[in-house]
C-alpha cells in the first residue's frame, strides 16, 4: 500500500506545470460544486429551520426546535405525503425498470434497423424540462383535452372524464407521465450494460441448447447485476424527489391527496400553492428530515442489495 502510494506521489511530482494545473482544476470544479450547492444550502436550511421566517425580516423570531417538533407531532399532511411517494414509487419502479430493460434488450439486436432513431427518441423526454412535461400532459388530460376527445370519438366513454377529481385517475395519470418522463434514461443505461456482456458466453449457451429465457435469466442479468443495482438505486432517488412535476400536473389534486414529499416541500417555499404564504423557517427544517430520511432509504437500499448480491 505504501509503495503505491509513493509511486503515485512519484508520478505526480514528475508532472509540469500545466498537467499539474489541470489536476488542480480537475479537482476544484467539483469541490466548488460540492460547496456552493450543496454544503452551503444545508447550513443555509439549518440556520433557516430554527426560525419563523416568512421571508420579511421584521418578522423573524427565533423558535428553536419547534418546525421540528411540529412535523413530528402536528404535520399529518407530511406523512399522508410519504405515505403517497411510497406508494407511487412502489407502482411506478416495476413497471419502468422492466419496461427500460426489455425494449434496451430488443434495440441491442443488430439485426433491428434505425437503432440510432429509436435512441433518440427514447431519450427526448428526458432531456425536456419537467415542468414542460406537467404542462403537456396536464393539457392533454383536461376535461376538454385530446385525451377525452379521442375517447369520446371511438366510443369508449360517452362523457369526459375530469381525471383530476378522483384519486385514483389522478394517481393514474402521474404515473404514466412520470414513466414516459424517466424511462428513456434508464434505456439508454441498460443498452451500455449489455453492449458489455461478452458475445461468446451466448455462442456457449446457444451450443449448450440454452434459450432465450434461459440466456437472459443465466447469463444477461448476472452480467449487468452491478449496472442494475446503480441504475434502480438512481430510479429509486428520482421517484422519491419527484416534486414540481407533480405541481405543475395537477397540484396534488384531488385535494392536496396525491401530493409527494417533494412537492409538499415546495408548497412550504412558494407562496400560492398550497400553504398560501410561504414558510422558509418550516420548510427549512421539512427539508432537513426529508434528506436525512432519503439518506436512510439509500443505506438500506445499498446493504439490501449487496446482501443479496453476496448470496447469489
Amino acid at each position: 500500500m505504501h509503495g503505491k502510494r509513493k509511486n503515485v506521489t512519484k508520478e505526480f511530482g514528475n508532472l509540469n506545470f500545466s498537467e499539474e494545473m489541470a489536476c488542480y482544476l480537475i479537482l476544484i470544479v467539483p469541490i466548488v460544486g460540492f460547496l456552493v450547492f450543496i454544503l452551503y444550502p444545508y447550513l443555509w436550511a439549518g440556520k433557516w429551520s430554527f426560525f419563523n421566517y416568512t421571508g420579511v425580516a421584521s418578522q423573524t423570531r427565533f423558535v428553536g426546535w419547534e418546525n421540528f417538533i411540529n412535523i413530528f407531532t402536528k404535520d399529518k399532511s407530511y406523512w399522508h405525503a410519504w405515505l403517497v411517494t411510497l406508494k407511487f414509487t412502489m407502482l411506478k419502479l416495476p413497471i419502468e425498470i422492466p419496461l427500460a430493460l426489455l425494449l434496451a434488450t430488443i434495440l441491442q439486436k443488430d439485426s433491428l434497423r434505425g437503432k440510432g432513431i429509436f435512441r433518440s427518441v427514447y431519450y427526448l423526454p428526458s432531456i425536456i424540462s419537467v415542468a414542460i412535461v406537467g404542462a403537456i400532459f396536464s393539457n392533454l388530460f383536461d376535461f376538454r383535452g385530446v385525451i377525452n376527445s379521442c375517447l369520446m370519438r371511438f366510443n369508449i366513454i360517452q362523457r369526459p372524464i375530469d381525471w383530476f377529481a378522483d384519486y385514483s385517475t389522478s394517481m393514474a395519470v402521474l404515473l404514466t407521465a412520470s414513466i414516459w418522463l424517466s424511462f428513456g434514461v434508464n434505456v439508454l443505461y441498460f443498452m451500455a450494460a449489455l453492449s458489455n456482456v461478452p458475445v461468446e458466453l451466448y455462442e456457449a449457451a446457444s451450443v449448450e441448447g440454452a434459450g432465450r429465457i434461459r440466456k437472459f435469466f443465466s447469463i444477461t442479468l448476472p452480467m449487468i447485476a452491478p449496472v442494475f443495482q446503480t441504475i434502480l438505486l438512481l430510479a429509486i432517488n428520482g421517484t422519491l424527489q419527484t416534486g414540481e412535476f407533480i405541481i405543475v400536473l395537477s397540484n396534488g389534486a384531488p385535494g392536496g391527496t396525491t401530493f409527494t414529499v417533494g412537492a409538499y416541500l415546495i408548497n412550504a417555499f412558494v407562496p400560492g400553492f398550497a400553504t398560501g404564504s410561504p414558510n422558509i423557517g418550516y420548510g427549512s427544517a421539512l427539508s432537513l428530515v426529508t434528506s436525512v430520511f432519503y439518506c436512510l432509504i439509500a443505506v438500506a437500499y445499498m446493504k439490501v442489495s449487496t446482501r443479496l448480491a453476496n448470496n447469489s
